[in-house]
């Protein structure tokens, strides 16, 4: 089998010049407006606790599965082989039919009658977003120089705390208005506020999609571009680079376990322990993750970028490992605080640290991959951590409120335990990955 090459930071022939920089902003921007738009029916979903389960009469545990099963596990089994696509064919492409996809059902899920039936439409908007970032940051890669890929992956990944903030403040609203609406004289089609919020927040997605099938694919750059990899040197690929990958999927699996358990259970907290609305809930969060959450993940960009311009081959995952161990504190600490605005004011710092890995990682991992193994292999780490996190975070406290602590107040404190847990594990297995990044680092930089 041929050896597969590691492309180092000088990736791409020196005799072709980068994309000019305002197409690449461009892109990066049309980049983020998706992954913005693949936030928004999640955020619904959970302002919506209350009445969907009494739609459906469900527990904390069966409306965990509707964000933990239906869409986790499915979004993780799609994101490897929706990443294979990606690096086989045009990326526009596979994007764009990816947001008319998740739109669509999005939207559908508003019209359904049973639990199985929103079941079912939650599994299709996972495989329509399962290709976002897996397919972006490989985008990406082909974009912008590696000395400035942190702060372009940066801006890609800003769209997640935006997106959710500005979700949960618009979701909030539009839920109230609907309440109203229906309060005053019913919504059409006999649809229930929270079912008419889903065929709204869906629609945008529809918009996006006409833009990515008319754009020019970039030409794909660095050691590995040229043609397509089979599926067993897509396996070399990751076995050469076992021992790091291994460490750094299961440390960042850890920051999914605190973002989503914050991002699914964060209104029921706020509605069961302090009592406020959802339109209060949504404009208290969604500032958070806008200002807090959109900070912290420009600042990992700005700080891991200078940090390898200073010669710090490891500098994605020592910014990730010591932010995230700071935010276990805070977002340990939240959920006992006796009043809403001091849980508010610590889940802020807590939201920016938590949201400071997420563009390391990505970063990380198309330094130390050929070009068209990038997709594939971000997308088994996406699989990984949506495993971990999406699909056993949000069900493990769902699961300890009814279970173990059986008051619906007290999910505050399953939320500080799994925080709590969560946060050391993390920085001590991306700590232990650093010498073995290095490792891979260095070879790059002798090979390119």
């Amino acid at each position: 089998m041929a050896h597969i090459p590691v492309p180092g930071a000088s990736a791409g022939d020196p005799a072709t010049p980068w994309p000019a920089r305002r197409r690449a902003w461009a892109i990066t921007g049309l980049l983020a407006l998706a992954s913005v738009a693949s936030q928004f029916d999640r955020v619904v979903l959970n302002l919506t606790v209350e009445p969907v389960k009494a739609e459906f009469a469900l527990d904390d545990t069966r409306f965990a599965l509707l964000q933990g099963v239906a869409f986790g596990l499915f979004y993780t089994l799609c994101s490897v082989p929706i990443g294979r696509l990606a690096d086989l064919y045009q990326r526009r492409l596979v994007l764009g039919i990816s947001l008319v996809l998740f739109s669509l059902f999005s939207m559908v899920s508003g019209l359904a009658r049973s639990f199985g039936q929103l079941f079912a439409t939650r599994v299709g908007v996972a495989v329509g977003e399962a290709s976002v970032t897996p397919t972006g940051l490989s985008l990406l890669s082909d974009l912008v120089p590696p000395e400035r890929l942190g702060r372009a992956v940066s801006i890609f990944f800003l769209s997640a705390p935006f997106g959710i903030g500005l979700a949960f403040i618009a979701g909030g609203h539009l839920l109230s208005t609907l309440d109203a609406l229906a309060a005053r004289g019913g919504l059409p089609l006999g649809l229930a506020p929270w079912q008419a919020a889903f065929l709204i927040v869906g629609f945008p997605g529809l918009l996006l999609a006409p833009l990515f099938f008319l754009m020019r694919e970039p030409e794909r750059r660095g050691q590995g571009g040229a043609a397509a990899l089979s599926l067993r040197e897509v396996v070399a690929v990751i076995r050469a680079r076992g021992l790091a990958l291994t460490l750094m999927f299961a440390g960042f699996s850890m920051v999914t376990v605190v973002n989503f358990a914050y991002n699914v259970w964060t209104p029921a907290l706020f509605a069961r322990v302090y009592g406020w609305t959802p339109a209060e809930i949504g404009l208290g969060f969604g500032l958070v993750m806008i200002v807090f959450g959109t900070s912290g993940v420009y600042f990992a960009g700005w700080l891991s970028d200078r940090m390898t311009r200073a010669g710090h081959r490891d500098a994605q995952l020592r910014v990730a490992a010591f932010s995230f161990l700071a935010c276990g504190a805070f977002g340990a600490a939240a959920p006992l605080m006796p009043d809403g605005r001091l849980a508010l004011a610590l889940i802020a710092p807590a939201m920016f640290l938590a949201n400071v890995p997420i563009p390391c990682a990505g970063t990380a991992l198309q330094l130390i991959l050929p070009n068209r193994a990038r997709a594939q292999v971000t997308a088994l780490y996406i699989m990984i951590i949506s495993l971990v996190g999406i699909g056993i975070g949000p069900v493990v406290i769902g699961f300890m409120t009814d279970r173990v602590f059986v008051a619906p107040a007290d999910i505050r404190y399953a939320l500080a335990i799994v925080v709590g847990v969560a946060a050391p594990v993390m920085t001590v297995l991306l700590l232990a990955a650093l010498r073995p990044y290095r490792r891979l680092r260095a070879g790059a930089a002798v090979e390119a």
